[in-house]
């Protein structure tokens, strides 16, 4: 039976029919109404704005985004309280950030923001494919305050596909699932695709007979600055005969950056959000320059933020996709601010580390721990389920090729590795632990 085909037209609008010059002109209202919202009912943003001398009526355009000073992760978590701009009665949904990089924020949504948010995601399910034909399995967290599997389901339901909200639990119980349902699209980590990956192998599970031919992954990169896939995901596609595709998100911004199928970097939802790459100054890069991510997402009503930095590293294009689409788009995500190391005088961040272990398929599961007994350098230890030295060494030499230092390298059983990576109150396995901010 075929379902049926839901439109897209509501909130936002249509991008494939607008030229740049029409988008800026969309985003610049959206820019000050946002603006004038905030400023109204977020006794946060009266104060912000007011001591930076911005008035609502000084934001005319997008031009003028870079008089509002930024808002930073402390500013949301030391203040949370101060940024509602929702009655109690309008609240609908609560839910939390991660807590991986500090404890967890609270969050709260209106009705019309859990619509947005259910709209961003169909958009971004669409712009890879996915349409009302498919069945997609959601092997994502779904529970424990997750605000992004929520949205994952909800966009799939506006976009009309059915969801299998099968979680992130067991890898026999997922294959099962995916051939009962003949699953078409999945969505999941790269580093749980791995395991499901293994587990199929290893119990002689065919994965070219099943239905599955694209895979949605979040939460890992999974391409190199030039948009191909890196070695772990390009042996994942070729294992899955699967196209493998990138999302990104952040719970602050209530919103995502997904790729398109041509697989060129996350497109920005315009009628969503403002994204700017910016320096540690809160200034613009160039385009193509590597710089934090910074958003302004637009129509959310209960905790709404103005030029939010994000801590991730990354940069953007803005030439027109070969899909057709002129919104600008990041690329992959290339690191985090307070996940930068500084070890004997260079200064790397930990995904150089996760891209050379990705490289070696001897390698199954792993988690770094950084520690600081010199104020003037850290001390990386790697912790490996590598089953033979050889692979150690392979690793190590990769390594100090690399970066041109080389961490302490530790075999331990995967059992180790999984209590570290689970250990504490964290929705994510955690595959870089920071005990910096302990000492």
């Amino acid at each position: 039976m075929r379902r049926r085909k839901v439109s897209l037209k509501g909130n936002g609008f249509v991008v494939r029919s607008k030229t740049q010059s029409e988008i800026k002109e969309i985003q610049s209202r959206l820019l000050q109404a946002t603006v004038a919202f905030v400023f109204e009912h977020s006794a946060y943003y009266r104060e912000h704005l007011s001591a930076a001398g911005v008035h609502p009526s000084d934001i005319t355009s997008v031009d003028d985004l870079c008089k509002i000073p930024c808002t930073s992760k402390d500013d949301f978590s030391n203040r949370t309280n101060d940024f509602l701009c929702a009655a109690p009665e309008d609240i609908v949904d609560i839910t939390t950030t991660s807590g991986t990089s500090g404890a967890p924020v609270m969050i709260k949504l209106t009705a019309q923001d859990m619509a947005r948010l259910a709209h961003n995601e169909a958009l971004a399910f669409e712009q890879v494919g996915v349409s009302a034909q498919d069945t997609v399995a959601l092997a994502v967290t779904l529970d424990r305050c997750f605000m992004a599997g929520m949205a994952y389901f909800q966009g799939l339901s506006r976009l009309g596909a059915a969801a299998i909200r099968v979680g992130s639990g067991s890898p026999a119980m997922l294959l099962k699932m995916v051939e009962r349902a003949q699953a078409t699209v999945m969505m999941t980590v790269p580093s749980f695709l791995k395991r499901i990956t293994a587990y199929a192998q290893a119990n002689g599970v065919d994965l070219h007979k099943n239905a599955v031919r694209k895979i949605i992954c979040i939460g890992e990169p999974i391409r190199e600055r030039d948009f191909s896939l890196n070695p772990l995901c390009a042996r994942l596609a070729k294992d899955w005969n699967a196209d493998l595709y990138s999302t990104y998100g952040s719970t602050e911004i209530e919103g995502s950056f997904c790729e398109c199928e041509r697989g060129c970097g996350g497109h920005v939802q315009p009628g969503h959000m403002l994204a700017e790459i910016i320096t540690p100054q809160g200034d613009p890069v160039a385009p193509g320059e590597i710089g934090e991510l910074c958003v302004t997402p637009f129509g959310i009503r209960a905790m709404p933020v103005l030029r939010y930095r994000t801590g991730d590293y990354t940069f953007m294009n803005t030439q027109p996709c070969a899909c057709g689409r002129v919104t600008p788009r990041i690329g992959p995500i290339l690191g985090r601010r307070d996940q930068m190391l500084k070890i004997k005088g260079t200064t790397i961040f930990p995904g150089v580390i996760h891209h050379l272990i990705q490289r070696d398929p001897a390698i199954q599961a792993y988690v770094l721990i950084v520690e600081s007994d010199d104020p003037l350098s850290d001390k990386l230890t790697l912790l490996v389920d590598a089953g033979r030295t050889e692979a150690v060494e392979r690793l190590r030499e990769s390594i100090r090729s690399e970066i041109k230092v080389t961490p302490e390298i530790k075999m331990v059983s995967a059992r180790e590795i999984q209590e570290l990576q689970t250990a504490g109150d964290y929705r994510k396995r955690r595959m870089f632990i920071d005990k910096r901010q302990l000492q």
